[in-house]
């Protein structure tokens, strides 16, 4: 298992595209919570603390995407390739590759996602540095959790994206599939109301923008550890019906 891992990070980094979704997705993220500080500087009346935060992290919209496909380019890269043949040759047991890409792409992504979720929550911050408006300090458990949650989130959806490659196999319809599972079923649950709230709280996209990225989650939500937790059982079932898929499939 340990050469397996090894083998896998030295592929991930070793890989242009890879340095790029990572770098874009802290980008994305810091350039979204330093424009929301911006926006409110001259608000009348000052914003709350709340109000900062709350926006800060809202460029984990993109950055989901963007590990999303980075979970599934380590996938659908090798079936392009060509290279999943000599992967499976070097580690037969295909249940081992798969663990050993979760691993891999989990630790990465959880990387990347932390460094996003800190560089925007920092955006925001400073953007708003020298005004009246309160500042939300890491020293506030709840704040922090909010910004590490945020973190996790993301890690989860990279290995949901992993998922999704496994089964798909080819890159442009996996990350097609997974901007479909991230936003369609929240656009058909929004035409329902606030009576689609028990259903909506399943919905990563509504989890991550009313409950794990907020400090003042959406009453009727599962709360933001119970959200995160949902996504990873996303994740799990996304890897494990991959893991199927790919023991019974040739190469």
């Amino acid at each position: 298992m340990n050469s397996a891992i090894r083998m896998e990070w030295i592929k991930l980094r070793s890989v242009r595209s890879t340095w790029w979704l990572a770098a874009v997705s802290i980008v994305a993220m810091a350039a979204a919570g330093t424009g929301v500080g911006l926006g409110y500087r001259s608000h009348t009346p000052i914003a709350t603390e709340a109000q900062i935060f709350n926006n800060s992290l809202s460029g984990a919209l993109l950055a989901q995407l963007l590990l999303g496909a980075l979970g599934v380019l380590m996938v659908t890269g090798e079936y392009g390739s060509g290279m999943i043949r000599s992967t499976l040759a070097a580690v037969p047991r295909r249940r081992t590759v798969l663990i050993a890409k979760a691993v891999v792409c989990g630790g990465a992504a959880l990387t990347a996602g932390l460094v996003a979720s800190f560089a925007g929550y920092l955006g925001g911050q400073l953007a708003i540095r020298g005004t009246a408006i309160p500042a939300a300090s890491l020293g506030d458990g709840v704040i922090l959790r909010a910004v590490l949650l945020t973190g996790a989130y993301l890690a989860a959806t990279a290995l949901i994206g992993l998922g999704v490659g496994t089964i798909v196999r080819h890159s442009g319809a996996a990350v097609g599939i997974l901007f479909a599972l991230m936003f369609v079923p929240i656009i058909v649950v929004g035409m329902f109301g606030e009576s689609g709230i028990a259903v909506g709280r399943f919905m990563p996209l509504l989890m991550l923008l009313n409950a794990i990225a907020v400090i003042t989650p959406t009453p009727g939500l599962f709360p933001a550890t119970g959200s995160v937790l949902l996504m990873c059982g996303y994740a799990a079932a996304a890897v494990a019906l991959g893991g199927v898929l790919l023991r019974r499939r040739d190469a």
